[in-house]
């Protein structure tokens, strides 16, 4: 049995579930490929949610070819010290949140962040790596539902790497692939 969304992850509750589809990345130091995606937010009751993602590449004919990489993390709601203990409202001022996503190339991110509607911007506040980790050093995500329904998840995630200034890294189109809780 499910346990009930903590009340903090109201404005957050639009991504929990399952969710897959396709999408491009590239960068300076790579070429431009096609690949397969599947993310999951789920919750165990407690003021946070916790995210996984995991790509493939799509092969010639459309099926998912080799593991590229994964993801996995948590998310929460960032309150001041005069909103702790209370619950969001309607009428709450601009929801902020904090994310933490790990990589296992060797680096982790900070993110800070807004929600608005269906919609989270997020701009890392901190890049860690590992001695030998991915020269990450900043990142930018944007996630929101689309559609007549919103029922696309729809992300695009910018990246400072390898001495490069921020660009374009990884986007892509996802359909829940699960009933949300």
């Amino acid at each position: 049995m499910q346990p009930e969304v903590h009340p903090d992850l109201e404005k957050l509750s639009f991504l929990i579930g399952r969710w897959e589809g396709v999408g491009v990345a590239g960068y300076t130091d790579m070429d431009e490929f096609q690949f397969g995606q599947e993310i999951e937010f789920t919750h165990d009751g407690e003021p946070y949610l916790t995210y996984r993602s995991r790509v493939w590449r799509i092969n010639e004919d459309g099926s998912l070819g080799d593991f590229v990489t994964s993801e996995s993390g948590f998310w929460r709601i960032r309150q001041s010290e005069a909103e702790q203990g209370t619950e969001p409202t309607a009428d709450s001022p601009t929801i902020h949140l904090e994310v933490l996503i790990s990589h296992p190339e060797g680096f982790t991110e900070l993110y800070l962040g807004n929600i608005f509607a269906h919609r989270v911007e997020m701009s890392t506040d901190v890049v860690l790596r590992t001695e030998t980790g991915k020269h990450v050093t900043a990142g930018h995500r944007l996630y929101g539902l689309f559609g007549d329904n919103r029922e696309t998840l729809g992300y695009a995630w910018d990246m400072a790497a390898h001495g490069q200034e921020l660009r374009s890294y990884m986007s892509a189109q996802l359909k829940q692939a699960t009933t949300q809780s």
